[in-house]
């Protein structure tokens, strides 16, 4: 079976720093994002999971997609 693919969005490079290393430990397929622009560039269907700051400097990830 498959990993799982987890996409983190966050401006916080410590903190996707943190999430990744705890998750590819774990087996985890990743996709990383620093910018609610770069978010939306790699936001595909084929995402399990999606740990998301709402919040970033470029804008609101949740309002881009609506």
């Amino acid at each position: 079976m498959p990993a799982a693919t987890i996409f983190i969005v966050d401006d916080d490079d410590l903190l996707r720093l943190s999430l990744r290393d705890r998750r590819d430990r774990e087996g985890y397929a990743l996709v990383e994002a620093g910018s609610c622009a770069e978010a939306t560039a790699r936001l595909t269907p084929d995402l399990d999971l999606v740990l998301l700051d709402f919040q970033l400097p470029d804008g609101d990830v949740w309002l881009a997609n609506s």
